[in-house]
């Protein structure tokens, strides 16, 4: 150092700072009067957080992280509200995909018997000659070691069109009875202006 500071003391001069900061660190917003789910076993539900620069600062009773509002932090009474973590999910439909488990047959079975099994359930609750819907099917992870085939559904649900959709969302395994069953079912429909267009039912 040019000074007379020797590097050693001006390591430890910083490491000193690091230690004994200027300014104590403070929450920018509290949340209090909750039920904040930590998603800690020993301690799952906590009343209060302290957040500062977009993390967590602080978690507990009401009365010890109120201890830690200053002057111009913004506090906000939840009223028993709940708080839980944040969820990262790239891409969701839960909306879609609780319909689909209304309608359809969940396939994510570990066996081609297990599916069949899946499906004649199903359409034992279904009106000869309608459709028998599936989803979440995955060939990859059946301990048959190959995809569904025509034999597989026509032995499982003879009397009824079926249409499986695979897990990945880009492959659909049908029988013949159900290409059969979807052009039987298009009508024409007139529009006031004399053309027609042709639709589907809505389960198509």
């Amino acid at each position: 150092m040019t000074d007379g500071t020797t590097r050693r003391e001006f390591l430890g001069s910083i490491a000193a700072f690091s230690l004994f900061p200027l300014e104590q660190e403070k929450p920018d917003l509290i949340l209090h009067n909750g039920h904040m789910v930590t998603m800690n076993a020993a301690d799952p539900v906590a009343e209060a957080v302290a957040i500062s620069r977009g993390r967590f600062f602080a978690v507990g009773k009401n009365a010890d992280v109120m201890n830690l509002a200053a002057p111009g932090v913004r506090k906000m009474d939840l009223g028993g509200k709940t708080v839980l973590p944040g969820f990262i999910d790239a891409h969701s439909h839960p909306a879609m995909a609780g319909v689909m488990h209304l309608r359809m047959v969940d396939c994510d079975l570990r066996s081609i018997s297990a599916i069949q099994a899946a499906l004649r359930e199903r359409a034992t609750k279904t009106p000869a000659g309608e459709w028998v819907l599936g989803f979440k099917y995955d060939d990859t992870k059946t301990e048959d070691g190959r995809p569904l085939s025509i034999a597989d559904l026509d032995s499982a649900v003879p009397d009824h069109p079926v249409h499986i959709i695979h897990r990945g969302g880009h492959t659909v395994y049908a029988i013949p009875s159900g290409f059969e069953k979807r052009e039987s079912t298009k009508r024409q429909r007139t529009l006031p202006a004399g053309k027609s267009i042709t639709t589907r039912p809505p389960e198509d």
